[in-house]
């Protein structure tokens, strides 16, 4: 599997644990104190479906005199990057007050965060990967790039697959379904910078499998 997502639970009080699901890439917490963002050192339980869930986020003796605290869930690599990265630090979310007789007042829905593979993600043998890097005009590598493509398999329906460059700026895409010898054009975008740089690289397969690809954007 090459695509993949977790599933966040912020609102969760009670949850049965599971150790059997491994969990591709690392997830950090952090709680918003004025103006600034601060590690929390606390660690996502895995539950038996494998989403992760903060408990007791938001206990407290008196929720009735108690306000929301807003965290951020951050993602670092892995054999997964979380696609969030592309246009944000994480996923921020409300812990409601709540005590053991006073269930919050306000239910916080699921998060769903989408995964994308790393270069270090163990594609099978048989399936095409473009592997490359995407930098800028002076040659800087940039991370958090989202790059994306559509084609049409033969047989099939038009497909878009996305990825993500991770921190020295590499990306790892699979291109399964794709036909030999169709023109590929891959749009690389970087929404962190003010404004967005954008580029392309077109390519055919099975020729541009096996070397090294940069995308310049500007």
């Amino acid at each position: 599997m090459s695509t993949a997502s977790i599933r966040l639970l912020p609102g969760e009080r009670r949850v049965s644990y599971s150790a059997a699901w491994f969990v591709p890439l690392t997830v950090l917490l952090d709680i918003r104190d004025g103006q600034q963002w601060v590690p929390t050192g606390i660690a996502p339980t895995v539950t038996l479906s494998g989403a992760l869930s903060y408990l007791d986020l938001g206990r407290c003796r008196d929720p009735g005199t108690a306000v929301p605290r807003r965290y951020r869930a951050r993602f670092e690599p892995g054999s997964y990057l979380a696609l969030v990265r592309a246009y944000r630090e994480g996923e921020e979310f409300l812990a409601m007050p709540f005590s053991d007789t006073s269930p919050p007042a306000l239910a916080v829905p699921p998060l769903t965060v989408n995964l994308a593979p790393s270069v270090s993600y163990p594609f099978n043998a048989d399936l095409p990967v473009l592997y490359g890097q995407v930098s800028t005009v002076a040659g800087d590598l940039v991370p958090d790039v989202l790059l994306s493509t559509t084609f049409t398999p033969v047989p099939g329906l038009p497909r878009t697959v996305r990825t993500l460059t991770g921190p020295q700026g590499t990306f790892a895409l699979p291109l399964g379904g794709a036909p030999a010898g169709q023109q590929i054009t891959i749009t690389a975008a970087d929404y962190r910078h003010t404004p967005s740089r954008t580029g392309q690289l077109s390519v055919r397969l099975p020729d541009a499998i096996g070397r090294d690809q940069n995308i310049v954007i500007g």
